[in-house]
């Protein structure tokens, strides 16, 4: 059974799976690499595009594991390993507005709220002297709420927002849904095509892209939620169709997306602030 999935490597490894019983290589317009820890999936034409459901860009997944386990060590270079490849995908050396999306009071969905809260603003201080004397960058924060909460469309305010400050980039952080427990929690993906929100479990608000807001859109997304009939082993016709559409989350998933949440802030910080210490960022 097809589960959906908001990670680019898991539909990819799926229809390759199908796709080698018939074929050798890559089907044309994609293209996968791995090194380490992290992997790539780059869709070329619409060929590509078609056969994965996924627009034409770039994605990287970043394996980072229990994060929220790990010492000290690992969490600097997996976060150094994330700033890397936002840096390698777009210019970072105008203004950068990064948002965070999702609901604050749902775990599971707070991934962008409790991410910029780790990310140093500096806009509004950017014609100082101070600001001068800092050499920090120039990086503009906004968590914009959901629908229910604001009554105004999350996409209406990042273009307000942008229209405003006119940012070189614009780095969009928000939980996505996953179809493999491996994947739940464990990894984070990063691409240049943008996001729709709410679309990995039915719920899409629209493209956030560069054709819509204006400026170029870096998306990253963590997995926390899967789909409960992901879940069942040698289930019964009935139970998947009870179950499926019915998203949960780990039982430690405060302590995930907290950690997860820092972890792309300060990967933000770093590519804002590449002169600030993740010893520095803990104090500011």
């Amino acid at each position: 059974m097809y589960f959906r999935s908001d990670m680019a490597k898991e539909v990819h490894d799926r229809v390759m799976k199908e796709y080698s019983k018939d074929h050798e290589g890559c089907p044309d317009g994609i293209r996968y690499t791995e090194h380490g820890r992290v992997c790539t999936v780059e869709i070329f034409n619409e060929n590509g595009a078609k056969l994965l459901g996924k627009p034409v860009g770039r994605y990287v997944t970043v394996n980072v594991g229990k994060i929220w386990e790990t010492d000290a060590d690992n969490f600097k270079k997996c976060a150094d390993t994330l700033s890397g490849v936002i840096k390698s995908m777009a210019r970072t050396d105008g203004c950068v507005l990064a948002v965070g999306l999702g609901n604050r009071y749902v775990t599971a969905d707070a991934l962008g709220p409790l991410a910029i809260k780790h990310v140093t603003a500096t806009h509004h201080i950017k014609d100082t002297d101070v600001f001068e004397k800092s050499g920090l960058g120039d990086c503009a924060a906004l968590s914009p709420g959901v629908l229910s909460q604001t009554g105004i469309d999350a996409a209406e305010q990042i273009k307000a927002a942008a229209e405003k400050i006119k940012p070189t980039i614009i780095i969009i952080i928000d939980s996505l849904a996953a179809a493999g427990i491996e994947t739940l929690s464990a990894s984070v993906q990063i691409t240049d095509t943008g996001i729709s929100p709410g679309s990995g479990v039915g719920n899409d608000r629209g493209e956030m892209s560069e054709l819509t807001l204006g400026a170029p859109v870096i998306a990253v997304g963590v997995p926390t939620v899967i789909d409960a009939a992901a879940l069942v082993k040698n289930g019964s016709d009935e139970e998947y169709k009870r179950l499926k559409g019915c998203y949960v989350c780990p039982k430690d998933s405060d302590r995930s997306v907290g950690e997860l949440a820092r972890l792309v802030g300060y990967s933000v910080n770093r590519v804002c602030h590449p002169f600030l210490t993740y010893e520095d960022m803990a104090y500011i």
